[in-house]
């Protein structure tokens, strides 16, 4: 499927674009219930990972808290928001989380198999500031846990960013977070109800190992974020595997707009089988201009003045360019396809793109330029 026949399957997802997403790859199955416009509770949540289609999971859900406000939230079905389902990626668009006018946030959900009773789910949440001043916001990621369908008997082991709940059928779902600060485990609702209640609350990081019914969270605190400026918070769902090599995508840094983005509907896998592809995407640009993907194999931990723009790419490590020549579709989205072949070696690579779009509205008067996004290789 190429980008234009992309674009009209979304246009055609419009009408239901909070309803529960499915996505699956071989016997991994996960489905994100549907998005509430009122309700603080986290959603719906079915795992499943081999043939006989059990269910593990219970609950999940995303939630923040702005400084100064009274309470913690959830993502909800407020301020605009969009999805597109596809057969192993979803995503989930929110243009103004709750209509305050300061974030926009979008939630990827990617999902692949290793074996016929094993697999990766991939949870991510990008948010950025889509105000003029900085935002300082907490973020949690919420599980319930029920392994193989039944809950009270869960046995978790692991650490502040590493949940591994198993029960007597033997199954074992990891929870793994990348950066977070802190975390905890409780009997069901007990960590739910720090969510949800009307009270400003951060986990109390009560760790494993923990026995009974598994509820979790992970909180990544006080993260500030300049005018238009995007951080991705990710969030593993590991069934019956090490989880050695995982795939990964981040959002960083600031672009020049809030409306003009870098992104990816897909992740950087090796598989010895057969290659397998990523796809670069930018969005939010002007219809039949001029653009451009720049590769480094290295980052730019602040922004780089570069000739009018902002790099959030190393540009000493330069990979390549591309897009040379080529036009912004009239959906004002362009994407770049990198084939990852089945070779062991480029497992845990990490490459930067950045994308530029000709606008004589910029802020520089001739283009804008997105944030970072860090990809990196992992193995199936």
């Amino acid at each position: 499927m190429n980008l234009h026949h992309l674009v009209i399957v979304a246009a055609g997802l419009t009408a239901a674009a909070v309803a529960q997403a499915t996505i699956t790859d071989g016997n991994m199955k996960v489905t994100y219930g549907a998005l509430s416009p009122t309700s603080q509770s986290p959603r719906s949540f079915a795992l499943f990972g081999d043939a006989l289609a059990i269910d593990h999971g219970f609950q999940s859900g995303w939630y923040y808290r702005i400084a100064g406000d009274t309470r913690e939230f959830s993502l909800r079905n407020v301020g605009g928001v969009t999805q597109v389902v596809g057969p192993v990626h979803a995503d989930r668009d929110f243009a103004d989380v709750d209509a305050r006018g300061l974030l926009k946030a979008s939630i990827d959900y990617d999902i692949y198999d290793s074996g016929p009773a094993s697999g990766v789910a991939i949870n991510r949440l990008t948010l950025m500031n889509r105000s003029n001043a900085p935002v300082t916001v907490d973020v949690f990621c919420y599980h319930d846990l029920d392994i193989a369908g039944n809950f009270a008997n869960d046995v978790c082991t692991g650490n502040n960013s590493s949940h591994k709940v198993t029960d007597p059928s033997g199954v074992s779902v990891e929870l793994r977070a990348l950066g977070n600060d802190l975390s905890a485990v409780g009997v069901f609702p007990t960590v739910r109800d720090l969510l949800t209640n009307t009270a400003v609350d951060d986990l109390p990081g009560t760790l494993p190992p923990f026995s009974g019914d598994y509820t979790g969270a992970f909180q990544w605190q006080n993260r500030t974020l300049q005018p238009f400026e995007q951080l991705s918070f990710v969030v593993w769902q590991i069934v019956d595997t090490a989880g050695s090599a995982l795939p990964l995508v981040q959002q960083y840094g600031a672009g020049s707009s809030s409306a003009f983005e870098i992104h990816t509907t897909t992740i950087a896998l090796q598989d010895n089988s057969a290659p397998r592809t990523l796809q670069v995407q930018m969005k939010g640009a002007i219809p039949g201009v001029q653009y451009l993907f720049l590769a480094c194999a290295a980052p730019s931990a602040v922004a780089t003045p570069f000739f009018g723009v902002d790099l959030w790419v190393d540009y000493s490590s330069f990979l390549g360019t591309y897009g040379h020549g080529m036009v912004v579709s009239p959906t004002g989205e362009a994407s770049e396809p990198f084939s990852i072949p089945p070779s062991p070696y480029l497992t845990g690579i990490m490459v930067f793109f950045q994308a530029f779009a000709e606008d004589v509205t910029a802020p520089n008067g001739f283009a804008h330029w997105s944030a970072g996004l860090g990809v990196r290789v992992g193995k199936v």
